[in-house]
């Protein structure tokens, strides 16, 4: 039988997918199996929001440095680079006078 601890570990693991309402949902069956007290319940629950919230947060910082460095190794310009480009544009244009 697993303990308390080895459960909230597997559970971490998943936090990335489980919602808010899941982890609550699996704190209350441990709270109904009576493997958590009701006030370490709670705890449990929002160490393990939290946690959740900062594996998002890494994730997110993960899958935006891949992707940039996907559009550097590809030679595609970022967002940020074209908009750039179109006020260097629109500046010579400017200064030409070519305004459309």
């Amino acid at each position: 039988m697993k303990t308390t601890l080895e459960k909230a570990m597997m559970l971490g693991i998943g936090l990335a997918a489980a919602g808010k309402e899941q982890i609550e949902l699996t704190v209350g069956e441990l709270v109904k199996k009576g493997e958590v007290g009701r006030l370490e319940a709670r705890a449990l629950a929002e160490k393990l929001i939290h946690r959740k919230e900062e594996e998002e947060q890494r994730m997110e910082e993960r899958i935006t440095e891949r992707v940039q460095a996907i559009l550097s190794e590809q030679n595609l310009a970022a967002l940020e680079e074209i908009k750039q480009l179109k006020l260097r544009v629109l500046v010579l244009e400017q200064s030409k006078g070519l305004n459309n």
